[in-house]
């Protein structure tokens, strides 16, 4: 799954650098659950024959045999799916052999809800223990059928920092996740690194005016999402929104609290 901690770092940026020039986007930023939009996800299963089952979201898709046998995924992490009862499956993230997520699924007795419980630990240290509740909106049986986010329970809300230097430079560092960017305002791709990050991962960031930047996350070249982040007037609260790598909007909207 790519809900809550996969495959979007960029909605937990940290852009740090030893910056000389204030800007609006300079301080700790915190997110804030209450305020953002973190439901809507969508995603759908498929029969594919010989008991294997064929995952889509907005980022990927693959099959895959409920067996708990691993495999790899298109963008490259390593996963596995176990089903553990009529109604429950267990299912692993593992990117560069280091385990990112843990989930239980469970589904209602009538098939119409599933309920997902994501435990893990970032690479920094902080546990996360979240839930996401999805409602079946397609006929199906089991698994199978087309799935919409509508509840989510985060924990561990995300913290950035966010300087700007003096010469169009900027590095960013996602604390949680111990990955990093150095690169410049420039609209140009440069290397995306850490421990959780897919390999041939990139970020282009470019000024989008007084109060906004965007950043354009690719997958070996490929677009995988763009984000567009605005600071309010009032310089104390910071919205960001993004669309997918077939430039439809993403439901996530969130929102973030200055700290300092």
């Amino acid at each position: 799954m790519k809900r809550i901690m996969g495959f979007l770092p960029l909605i937990a940026i940290c852009m740090c650098s030893a910056a000389l020039a204030k800007s609006p986007f300079d301080g700790t930023w915190r997110l804030n659950v209450g305020k953002s939009q973190l439901t809507g996800d969508t995603m759908r299963f498929e029969d594919g024959g010989n008991g294997t089952l064929k995952y889509t979201d907005s980022t990927e898709s693959y099959t895959f045999e409920p067996d708990g046998s691993s495999f790899k995924t298109p963008i490259g992490d390593e996963e596995a799916y176990q089903k553990t009862s009529n109604n429950g499956y267990t299912h692993t993230i593992r990117r560069s052999g280091l385990l990112l997520v843990t989930e239980a699924w469970k589904l209602s007795p009538d098939g119409n809800t599933v309920v997902i419980e994501s435990k893990g630990t970032r690479p920094n240290g902080d546990t996360f223990d979240d839930y996401e509740t999805f409602v079946r909106t397609s006929a199906g049986t089991g698994l199978v059928g087309r799935w919409k986010s509508t509840r989510v329970k985060a924990t561990a809300p995300n913290t950035l920092t966010i300087q700007t230097a003096e010469k169009n430079d900027v590095t960013l560092t996602i604390s949680a996740a111990k990955a990093t960017v150095q690169g410049q305002w420039n609209g140009r791709d440069y290397p995306y690194r850490g421990p959780t990050v897919p390999v041939g991962a990139t970020l282009a960031l470019s000024k989008t005016g007084a109060r906004g930047f965007k950043a354009v996350m690719k997958l070996n070249g490929r677009v995988v999402q763009t984000l567009r982040f605005s600071v309010a007037a009032d310089g104390q609260s910071m919205v960001n929104e993004g669309t997918d790598d077939h430039g439809k909007k993403l439901p996530f909207r969130q929102v973030w609290d200055k700290q300092s």
